[in-house]
C-alpha cells in the first residue's frame, strides 16, 4: 500500500513537472521601445560634433533631470551637467507630444536646471505605433512622423541655433534621429 502511494506521488510530480512552463523573460537583445537620440553640432561648422558643456535636460512637466530608462540597472540616467555629443532620451507613449527643457550652462548647485543658464524648450510631435514583440517582452512603440519645434525661454536668443531631423521615423537606435546645431 505504502508502495503504490509513493508511485501514485512520483506520477503526480511527474505530469506537472511536464505541465508547467518556465517564465518567459524577455532578452536583453530584443529591440523594445526606442529611445530618441540626438546629436550635437559646432554651427559654423556643421559637419564637426561639438558637445555642450553643463547641458541639463529636465521633461518641462518635471522638475528633475533624473529619466528612468531601462539599462539594466537600478537608479535612472541623469542628464545634469552632461557634456557628451550625444544624447539618448525617452519620448512619451502614452501622449503624442514630449517636452524637454534645454539648458546649457547650468551652474553646479542647481539641480533642477531652472535657475542658471541659457534654456530652450523643445517639443517632439510624433504619431505612435504599438509592435507586439511577444509574451515576454509585449510590446513595443514605435513613433512615427517626428516634428519638433523650438521656444526659447525668454532670452533674446536661445543656445540652439538650428534644429535638422535625421529619422522621421523611430524604430530603433542605431544612428541620430535629430540633430541640433549651436
Amino acid at each position: 500500500m505504502k508502495n503504490n502511494f509513493y508511485k501514485l506521488l512520483f506520477i503526480a510530480l511527474l505530469f506537472s513537472g511536464i505541465a508547467c512552463q518556465r517564465d518567459d523573460i524577455c532578452p536583453a537583445t530584443t529591440d523594445t521601445t526606442p529611445l530618441l537620440i540626438i546629436r550635437f553640432y559646432e554651427n559654423e561648422e556643421p559637419n564637426d560634433l561639438q558637445s555642450p558643456q553643463n547641458l541639463s535636460i529636465r521633461a518641462i512637466d518635471s522638475d528633475s533631470t533624473n529619466f528612468v530608462i531601462n539599462t539594466g540597472g537600478n537608479s535612472p540616467v541623469r542628464y545634469f551637467r552632461f557634456s557628451g555629443d550625444s544624447i539618448a532620451i525617452p519620448l512619451k507613449t502614452n501622449a503624442d507630444q514630449t517636452s524637454y527643457v534645454f539648458t546649457l550652462n547650468t551652474a553646479a548647485n542647481d539641480t533642477t536646471a531652472s535657475n542658471s543658464g541659457i534654456r530652450d524648450t523643445l517639443s517632439f510631435t510624433y504619431a505612435r505605433s504599438e509592435e507586439y514583440i511577444n509574451r515576454a517582452c509585449a510590446y513595443k512603440v514605435n513613433y512615427v512622423g517626428l516634428k519638433t519645434s523650438l521656444r526659447n525661454s525668454g532670452e533674446e536668443s536661445g543656445w540652439i541655433q538650428e534644429i535638422e531631423i535625421e529619422q522621421t521615423d523611430i524604430e530603433d537606435e542605431n544612428q541620430a534621429h535629430v540633430s541640433i546645431f549651436f
